[in-house]
């Protein structure tokens, strides 16, 4: 990040990668409720990633152009408060 200029990008976060941080991070972090709602929905048979994007967490499905524009101009107007 470079001062007065911040860039933001939507992250695909690798299975492992999530584990080892929620399981570092407790039961309780934002991380492990993002990997139980991934488990859940991947119980469902859904085709579904965690995704990072400033301080947000979701998950789904790989996002499109335009989603993923929206995401990051919701994490900068997040940043910018």
């Amino acid at each position: 990040m470079r001062y007065g200029l911040m860039t933001i990008e939507v992250e695909c976060v690798p299975d492992e990668v999530l584990e080892a941080v929620a399981e570092s991070k407790g039961p309780s972090s934002a991380e492990a409720q993002v990997l139980a709602r991934l488990r859940m929905q991947r119980s469902k048979d859904r085709q579904v990633h965690a995704f990072r994007f400033g301080n947000y967490w979701v998950t789904g499905p790989m996002p499109d152009a335009r989603t993923e524009i929206a995401m990051i101009e919701i994490a900068e107007e997040d940043a910018e408060l």
